[in-house]
């Protein structure tokens, strides 16, 4: 099925236009998440790209390329369908997704994917893309400013600009989790602890060894100098990457909500905490463990504790032994799966069941970018960007705003 275009292709989210009357800065705003990422990439808690089962440099360039040849299209269903305000609002819920993760993994593709593109062209700073559409741009920066700017409660809904707090949770959330608090302290929760260790190590696994299903946010400032800060591990039952294993924990979320006495938080631009001092066990005066199963915040119980352990240890053995078998092709494909099942979070978000569109999409993407990319063809430019200590991670040369646009290309 092809979509259709719209006859206001240059519209942005939630009915603004792009134009004089709602200016969207493109320039500004790619240079402020260029700042972001920099930050991200040099400094705090780096990813790490190195793996002997996956090929994640060039998985991220997969999955980049796939963004920047169809986010704009698939933005357009779910804008269409929902406004980006709304879709901001309804993410604003403990265990929510698609989350902050997911849409900073998807400003992250669209401009990864089309830098590594400028820079395989060999084009100067100040040189636009040839193949580039202002509209796409639009669309991409613009659902991010706008459902950023609803979702987060702070401010700035970049962390850099906002002294690492990423406060998320809407009005009575936080009184709700206090209210599940018990005591912490040493030796208490020790057995959830490990569950806790064991169900993220799956989340690394079952994502292909990336780190979206780990999301923190706050801290929220809590009377008498406390904090509260909430670690959620999401995605457990996600069966839209083609390796999930036959038998998937119980509950689809398993988050830890700490209240934490003299620790200095900061969290980043994709949900990772770091705190001072590191260890910060012997600071946790109060937790809960909680799930969002069916739409409502509620402990987990012992029972789905020790299940979800159980089957999180076994789907990883089963999963790092299929990851074995994988060919150095399939090392790097298997990107398309996982950047489609992050944008595919917020088509069903928005009620649309596009999975086997996009999907196909990407793999079609795939089929073509990956044999340059083994073979050293396409070098992986764009990396010695993001790993730069100073200069801009992307290009602020974007096509002129004209008016008629016809916008993205759309399948």
């Amino acid at each position: 099925m092809r979509a259709t275009p719209p006859s206001d292709a240059g519209a942005l989210p939630g009915g603004g236009r792009a134009g004089p009357s709602a200016p969207l800065a493109l320039e500004r705003e790619i240079r402020r998440f260029g700042t972001s990422v920099r930050s991200f990439f040099t400094g705090g808690r780096p990813p790490t790209l190195t793996s002997p089962l996956f090929n994640v440099p060039a998985r991220l360039v997969v999955g980049s390329y796939c963004y920047f040849e169809h986010l704009p299209w698939i933005l357009r269903e779910v804008t269409a369908a929902v406004p980006a305000g709304e879709l901001a609002s309804a993410m604003k819920h403990v265990a929510t997704r698609p989350n902050y993760v997911s849409l900073s993994s998807l400003m992250l593709g669209y401009l990864n994917g089309r830098e590594q593109l400028r820079l395989r062209a060999g084009l100067a700073d100040d040189e636009v893309l040839g193949r580039e559409r202002r509209a796409d741009d639009e669309l991409v920066v613009g659902f991010w400013r706008e459902v950023g700017a609803r979702y987060v409660d702070a401010p700035s809904f970049l962390p850099d600009e906002n002294g690492y707090r990423l406060p998320i949770l809407a009005p009575g959330e936080v009184d709700e989790l206090l209210a599940l608090l018990g005591d912490g302290g040493p030796g208490a929760g020790v057995p959830v602890r490990r569950a806790m260790a064991v169900t993220e190590l799956y989340t690394f696994i079952l994502n292909g060894e990336a780190r979206v299903g780990v999301f923190h946010h706050g801290p929220y400032p809590l009377p008498g100098g406390d904090v509260l800060v909430v670690k959620e591990l999401v995605g457990l039952r996600d069966r839209s990457l083609p390796w999930a294993p036959r038998e998937l924990p119980p509950v689809g979320s398993l988050c830890r909500a700490m209240r934490l006495r003299g620790v200095e938080v900061r969290i980043d631009l994709f949900g990772s905490l770091v705190t001072a001092p590191s260890d910060y066990a012997a600071h946790v005066v109060g937790e809960a463990y909680v799930t969002n199963d069916g739409g409502s915040l509620r402990p987990v119980t012992p029972q789905e504790i020790a299940e979800t352990e159980r089957r999180a240890a076994d789907a990883q053995v089963a999963m790092y032994e299929e990851a074995i078998g994988w060919s150095p092709y399939d090392q790097i494909a298997y990107g398309a799966d996982l950047y489609a099942s992050l944008a595919l979070g917020f088509a069903r978000a928005a009620g649309l069941d596009l999975g086997r569109q996009v999907v196909d999409a990407f793999h079609e993407t795939a089929v073509r970018v990956v044999p340059d990319l083994l073979s050293g063809a396409d070098p992986l430019l764009v990396l010695g960007r993001l790993a730069a200590p100073d200069g801009e991670v992307y290009s602020q040369a974007v096509p002129p705003a004209r008016g008629g646009d016809p916008g993205a290309r759309r399948r």
